[in-house]
């Protein structure tokens, strides 16, 4: 399971409410999404500046 498919899995779980994720994931879960946020937000600005393709 890709890491993409896992955030989309918890993100059904917890219903794309951030505040219910925020108050009832887990630790792991919580660490998991924010992660993916963080990476998926680097990779954007590398495409804006033209860092990568």
């Amino acid at each position: 399971m890709t890491e993409k498919e896992k955030v989309q899995e918890i993100v059904d779980k917890y219903g794309k409410d951030y505040s219910r994720l925020s108050n009832e994931a887990t630790a792991k879960e919580m660490k998991t999404f924010l992660k993916y946020l963080a990476d998926e937000a680097n990779r954007k600005q590398r495409v804006l500046v033209g860092l990568e393709p």
